[in-house]
């Protein structure tokens, strides 16, 4: 079998035709019967897999760009797509708003996609084979729930092929039984061990055990308080997780971290789980290069018309600036470039951790990574301290293997006299080891700090930038939830809107 991010292009065309569906929320049932053995739902998996692309498209509009991490390039631009960004900018949204409506119509085609391979599962002969492509399946929809419900709180519970009829009538089910949907699809993943501990070279990309006990310690660290058993569990979850990855045990041992996200080492030890992308015009190309790499740039960057989007704020600049030798600077971001016609430097800023050189515009090679390895030393830090009331040894360790690879100065236990001294130093760390990797906003609302924090930001630590509007207003807890989509509404009026929209 070859890797799957070579499988896709094969098998894009059966896989992706069966699970292609209206981009409304629910849609007419797909043909019956599609899957008639192993193979079939293989390439339904397939296009389970493939479905994240779109998801992935606007999911950095969702999180990275609502947070403090980024912003608008530059204020008072009328064009139609910077009101777009500015209303995520600014978390201030209209339910009509086209990217929002995006986002969640591809994220409920990925979980209808995931829905059609379980489905078909008992066409698989092979128990072992069988529970495989049914635990890579239910991760795929409890990723994509476990998204939705942040983002949007309640949401629409769809698990099995809807008639259009029934899609006019459901209702929303609440945020606790869409939690409820995401614990059960991992725990059975996690407690029947479905999936292998490893992939094989060949099959790199497929979801594996350590990936999807890693996604269920997240889960439990945001639904539940640190004084919750079910918070606890994290803790085994993420050891098993961490040992699997390598077990390190300083920074020392860590994928160094220029190479955690080269083209040149792609799925390293450090990446549990990554949505995978291949260039070469067989349009699976990542498409982030474009997006984020700066405008006019006249190839000099990257080749085509990049929009300069998720443009790294001031304030996030000043945070990775504490420590000016931090190797993370030069992977996370650049500040200028080399125009090679004038021979002189550029001031732009702009995100390169997702840019490598393409032949074919928004064709890159990079591959987007969803569960990593920097990630979960440092949830296992935040726990440890958390579990214990008060920072701790282990806490400290784990804190300061990302900082260990960085180049930058590592913390003692007595640098905390507090809680809110560990708090301030894990939180900070977190967001310069995870920037733009659509983790910034979770966190925020995982710590209950999103509306202060993000107020802060724009009255405050950004203002210099926001004045420039005029206009900008704090927000309200309610503005921490997205707008289900006027075109869903319009679908099915009776259908309960997040309040304030």
């Amino acid at each position: 079998m070859k890797t799957l991010k070579y499988l896709i292009p094969i098998l894009a065309a059966v896989g992706l035709a069966a699970c292609e569906m209206e981009r409304e929320v629910y849609s007419e049932p797909p043909v019956d019967g599609y899957a008639k053995d192993a193979v079939g739902v293989n390439s339904l998996l397939m296009g389970a897999y493939g479905s994240m692309h779109d998801v992935l498209y606007y999911e950095w509009a969702m999180t990275e760009l609502r947070s403090d991490n980024t912003r608008m390039r530059i204020s008072g631009s009328n064009s139609s797509e910077s009101k777009l960004i500015e209303q995520l900018d600014q978390n201030t949204l209209l339910s009509s708003h086209a990217w929002v409506d995006k986002y969640w119509t591809a994220a409920y085609h990925a979980i209808e996609c995931a829905n059609e391979v379980l489905a078909s599962i008992g066409v698989v002969d092979d128990e072992t084979l069988a529970a495989q492509y049914e635990g890579e399946a239910r991760f795929l929809r409890a990723l994509n729930y476990f998204n939705i419900v942040r983002l949007w709180g309640p949401a629409f519970k769809v698990t099995r092929k809807l008639t259009a009829a029934e899609s006019r009538v459901m209702q929303r089910s609440s945020s606790a039984e869409i939690y409820n949907l995401v614990e059960e699809d991992l725990r059975a993943v996690v407690d029947n061990a479905m999936l292998p501990e490893a992939s094989a070279s060949a099959d790199l990309g497929r979801v594996t055990m350590p990936a999807a006990k890693a996604l269920l310690a997240k889960v439990c660290m945001t639904r539940y308080a640190a004084g919750d058993a079910r918070y606890a569990e994290a803790s085994g979850l993420l050891r098993d997780a961490i040992a699997a990855a390598g077990n390190p045990q300083s920074g020392r041992d860590l994928v160094p971290y220029d190479e955690v996200f080269s083209i040149r080492n792609e799925m390293n030890s450090e990446i549990l789980f990554a949505v995978r992308y291949t260039a070469g015009n067989k349009g699976l190309g990542s498409p982030f290069g474009g997006l984020f790499g700066p405008l006019n740039n006249g190839g000099n960057v990257i080749i085509g018309s990049p929009k300069h989007y998720n443009y790294p704020s001031d304030d996030l600049l000043a945070a990775f600036k504490k420590n000016p030798d931090d190797k993370r600077i030069g992977v996370s971001f650049a500040e200028n470039y080399w125009n090679a016609t004038t021979g002189k430097q550029v001031s732009a800023r702009y995100v390169t951790k997702f840019l490598s050189p393409v032949l074919t515009e928004y064709d890159g090679e990079n591959d987007w990574p969803v569960i990593r390895l920097g990630d979960l030393l440092l949830l296992y830090a935040e726990l440890t301290a958390e579990l214990a009331g008060t920072p701790t040894d282990e806490a400290v360790k784990y804190l300061n293997m990302t900082r260990e690879r960085a180049g930058i100065p590592a913390y003692a236990l007595a640098d905390f006299g507090s809680m809110t001294q560990f708090r301030t130093a894990l939180r900070e760390e977190r967001r310069v080891e995870l920037a733009f990797e659509n983790q910034r906003w979770f966190d925020l609302q995982r710590w209950g700090v999103a509306v202060e924090t993000v107020n802060d930001y724009l009255l405050v630590r950004e203002n210099a930038f926001y004045a420039g509007y005029g206009y900008v207003t704090p927000i309200d807890e309610w503005q921490t939830m997205l707008p289900v989509p006027l075109s869903v509404i319009n679908i099915n009026p009776d259908v309960a809107q997040n309040v304030g929209y």
